[in-house]
């Protein structure tokens, strides 16, 4: 039962509740700001991984870093 109330209080403690608030705001804006560079850059970065070979996408450092382009392919 001790158990169950430090559980209770610590789950419903407003400073836990605003650290994992914190965190997921924090996920989440850093996320836009990937979606945005995305959004600017895919003209200029996706082509270079449209050409590559699946080697190069699995191998080549400055490759293998845009997977993200596969959600731009088609707008190319």
């Amino acid at each position: 039962m001790r158990t169950l109330i430090m559980l209770g209080f610590l789950i419903f403690n407003p400073i836990t509740a605003g650290v994992a608030g914190g965190v997921m705001w924090s996920r989440e804006y850093n996320a836009s700001l990937g979606r945005a560079y995305a959004e600017r850059n895919f003209r200029e970065e996706c082509p270079r991984y449209k050409a590559a070979s699946t080697w190069e996408r699995w191998t080549d450092n400055r490759v293998s870093n845009l997977g993200w382009c596969e959600d731009y392919l088609e707008r190319i």
